[in-house]
């Protein structure tokens, strides 16, 4: 089998979207005829801790682990956390900081470039050389967030001469959450020529949509090929849904730049002049939901029985609580040029073929993927009337057990099936060597 060193700092146990794609490819990789070989910290910090993703490791998957010099132990004494919290992966995008969080946030992002895992850097190099005179892999992968992994990807690239492949889960200097925060112009520039210069450098690079390959610096957009995230085919969920409660679920970390507060408010009313019945539907929010948003939610849902807020689960139970719903909320990024966010449970949302409400930009990209697989609708955030239509339709349906008229793209949803993903991965790969 031809090898791929593979580096990315999340990897099980930690949990949470970003680690998905990189244990999926590594899953599937050896059905193409690659052997993966992981890179990766030891216990570094992770936003959740999923050890069920242990279980999903290949046999055929040698992972080494490094030291690192975390910073985060120094945030967490500074802001008066506690040594065994996670810190979320959010802090970045939160509304509402102590001076303290604003301060640790500042010097973060102007003198920790390009992120805060940059103390893990000597010692993946170090590591990373012996690997390599060790295992002779064919491919170096890394993956990105944290952009380090790449300025690690690129030192032993260029020591070994080996072909190197950058994969971009969430764009680098224009991700979300660096559009609201105080970055001085030359740690502007020093991360964008970062950016660039790992760009110009890599021989190819991969991402996860279309329109975040638009908000990468660089000069050349035919070093991309857009591999999206997906779904794991050969995970089985049989579940019972629960035949007494029409149950509408959100699950996923839940922050400002991604909650809608007019929608919960118009559903508020929907109990209120009685178009919907509070006695016959349940509300799930399953996930690390902001305190702010979920005193929100508590508040214009006070008169609404059935709201349950469940912290942030293991990947088997996740799907569970999806397969088990009977409306699944999506709700998009709210920042300029964010056409691209596709949200990683959008894919898991589609192997379920249960019917998808999305509120955010209509004409991105996680619109035209629920369109051309007909597993919902998107609203424009603005368009409440029609929000509240499709609430009561679907509860209707449920209510007199009227079977959906919506008959879901099976052809077109197994295009994200994971091992399919990992094909288009393998065949990049072999047309570098």
């Amino acid at each position: 089998m031809k090898k791929v060193l593979i580096i990315t700092y999340y990897w099980p146990p930690s949990g949470g979207p970003g680690v998905q794609r990189i244990l999926k490819f590594a899953k599937y990789l050896p059905y193409f005829g690659w052997e993966p070989v992981i890179l990766t910290v030891e216990n570094g910090e992770y936003p959740a801790i999923d050890k069920t993703l242990l279980d999903e490791i290949p046999d055929s998957c040698t992972v080494y682990k490094t030291k690192t010099a975390e910073l985060s132990a120094l945030y967490k004494k500074f802001t008066g956390m506690k040594t065994g919290d996670s810190i979320p992966v959010s802090t970045l995008a939160q509304k509402t900081t102590t001076w303290k969080q604003k301060l640790s946030n500042y010097i973060r992002l102007n003198f920790f470039i390009p992120d805060a895992k940059i103390g893990w850097i000597p010692y993946a190099i170090r590591k990373g050389k012996k690997i390599i005179e060790k295992e002779k892999p064919d491919i170096i992968f890394s993956t990105s967030p944290p952009p380090t992994v790449h300025l690690i990807a690129a030192k032993l690239a260029g020591w070994s001469g080996i072909q190197w492949v950058a994969d971009f889960r969430d764009p680098w200097t224009k991700i979300h959450y660096l559009q609201q925060q105080r970055i001085n112009p030359v740690s502007k520039r020093i991360n964008k020529n970062l950016e660039k210069k790992i760009i110009e450098n890599c021989n190819a690079a991969t991402c996860v949509s279309n329109n975040f390959v638009n908000l990468l610096t660089k000069t050349n957009n035919a070093k991309f090929t857009v591999i999206t995230n997906g779904f794991d085919i050969e995970i089985n969920c049989p579940v019972a849904k629960n035949a007494d409660k029409f149950t509408i679920l959100y699950i996923g970390g839940l922050i400002w730049t991604r909650y809608y507060p007019d929608f919960i408010s118009s559903v508020a009313k929907l109990f209120e002049n009685g178009k919907l019945n509070p006695s016959f539907i349940e509300f799930q929010f399953v996930g690390s939901i902001e305190k702010d948003i979920r005193e929100d939610i508590q508040g214009k849902f006070k008169h609404v029985p059935n709201v349950k807020f469940i912290d942030y689960v293991t990947h088997p139970k996740a799907l569970e609580f999806m397969h088990k719903a009977d409306l699944l909320l999506l709700f998009l990024e709210k920042g300029n040029d964010y056409e691209g966010h596709i949200p990683g449970k959008l894919f898991e949302y589609l192997s379920t073929g249960n019917p998808i409400l999305g509120i955010g930009n209509k004409n991105g990209d996680t619109a035209k993927i629920i369109e051309k697989t007909n597993a919902g609708k998107i609203f424009e955030p603005g368009e409440i009337d029609k929000i509240e239509e499709e609430i009561i339709s679907q509860f209707n349906h449920w209510r007199d057990k009227i079977p959906s008229e919506r008959e879901i793209n099976t052809d077109e949803v197994n295009k994200y099936t994971r091992k399919r993903l990992t094909h288009k991965l393998a065949e990049l790969f072999d047309s570098l060597i």
